[in-house]
């Protein structure tokens, strides 16, 4: 019978370590998946006017308006 009680006493110091060591561990993970949320925002935001930049510079690259500016910079030419 006192066996039987050392036995429930160990398993149960045991249960609750291994509970506060895994909810220890979980904490952290959670503040390392939150950290990640918040650089993959600032990456995503980042794309997003990346690609707008990346339009415009497209828009003003366009070879009509490039040979038109060209042509108008030019003295002599007309159009």
């Amino acid at each position: 019978m006192l066996h039987a009680n050392i036995f429930f006493i160990i398993a149960s110091v045991g249960v609750v370590l291994f509970i506060i060591i895994t909810s220890l561990i979980l904490y952290h993970v959670l503040k390392v998946v939150r950290a990640v949320r918040r650089i993959v925002e600032r990456v995503e935001r980042g794309s997003e006017v990346l690609a707008e930049d990346i339009e415009d510079i497209r828009h003003n690259l366009n070879p009509t308006r490039l040979i038109g500016f060209i042509m108008s910079i030019i003295p002599g030419i007309k159009r």
